[in-house]
């Protein structure tokens, strides 16, 4: 057992001034810290065979970074432990006696609190895209063909299909790994590149937009700021490539960016421009025929939405106040949260 999942001073989040942090230092002033009551994250979670081997008691998994699968539910009956998840995607995370799971989709709004504010974008017209790939997924190197196939790279786009392991736990990949077909845990999506694609991206990859400000020695995946404004002061519009195209409604920070930088966008995952537009957003269907969004992945990418965006820059702004009132209720719902989690601790 790790002291640094422990709920008390002594665990990993405390103190920070993260989404994580901010709730553990809420539960520590109404609970204080208690003995095998244990917290962390889902990219931080001990392993599976460790919880079986050393834990015993409540462990507390708080969704931020990535949803919980219901594949945890599989190994509860071998555990001597309790869970309690907090997640905004509760179907996903399975049915078991001895998990209970609490929804909280309004804490996409602490993203405000993470990505660095910035000046807004300037106002252009037009259907030049910013489109900011950084770690490798089927689905996105099977988005870069499609554009690569439609003579659509002059616009501003990355990849560099790998991501540094000291800050995150993935690996680097080599250019074989990145081209082969593959299956990743949360996609049920393979990739299937040309032969002439596969040479260009040999000859090109990765693909580096200039001045970029993100990329910093422990890591070039970037969750806290929008990248160079001037990526968005030279396009009309951000095409977002999220995490999750299958299995879960789940966003991240990619989706909050061009909102901070009041920038137009389209959002491409699975039901995510149906969930924006729940949270309060606006997803510009005056605009884009968002008929994509239930599409399936192959389809999604082919029809590679692209518009002319001519947005008032009055309703970006409505985009980022909206954010911050998301925050302001994500906050005041934390105390009711607590108070369904204590109450699950008690009973």
């Amino acid at each position: 057992m790790s002291t640094n999942f422990s709920l008390s001073p002594s665990n990993e989040h405390f103190g920070k001034f993260t989404p994580q942090g901010r709730f553990l230092d809420v539960l520590l002033k109404r609970l204080g810290s208690v003995p095998n009551v244990w917290y962390c994250d889902t990219m931080n979670m001990p392993h599976i065979h460790n919880l079986k081997k050393y834990y015993t008691g409540t462990l507390i998994l708080y969704c931020w970074w990535d949803p919980v699968r219901d594949l945890l539910a599989k190994h509860l009956d071998d555990m001597d432990l309790n869970f309690i998840i907090i997640t905004p995607d509760v179907e996903y995370a399975g049915v078991h006696a001895k998990q209970t799971v609490i929804g909280w989709k309004k804490q996409y709004g602490l993203h405000l609190d993470l990505i660095s504010p910035c000046r807004p974008a300037k106002f252009t017209q037009g259907d030049r895209f910013l489109c900011m790939m950084r770690n490798h997924k089927s689905e996105r190197i099977q988005f870069l063909q499609n554009l690569w196939q439609k003579n659509l790279l002059h616009n501003h786009i990355s990849y560099l299909g790998q991501a540094n392991t000291d800050d995150n736990g993935r690996t680097n990949r080599d250019i074989e790994s990145i081209l082969k077909p593959q299956r990743f845990i949360d996609s049920e999506f393979t990739h299937s590149l040309d032969v002439d694609f596969i040479k260009w991206c040999k000859q090109n990859l990765p693909l580096q937009l200039s001045n970029d400000n993100t990329q910093q020695a422990t890591r070039n995946t970037d969750f806290y700021n929008v990248g160079n404004i001037d990526w968005y002061d030279n396009t009309d519009y951000s095409i977002v490539l999220e995490t999750y195209w299958a299995k879960t409604q789940f966003i991240t920070e990619k989706s909050f960016k061009p909102i901070i930088a009041q920038h137009p966008f389209i959002n491409l995952g699975n039901r995510t421009t149906q969930l924006l537009s729940s949270l309060g957003f606006d997803v510009f269907e005056d605009v884009v025929d968002t008929s994509y969004d239930v599409m399936s992945t192959l389809d999604k990418i082919q029809a590679a939405p692209t518009s002319k965006f001519d947005i008032d820059p009055k309703r970006l702004a409505l985009n980022l106040m909206n954010l911050c009132q998301l925050r302001h209720e994500a906050i005041l719902e934390q105390n009711h949260l607590v108070d369904r989690l204590e109450d699950s601790l008690t009973n």
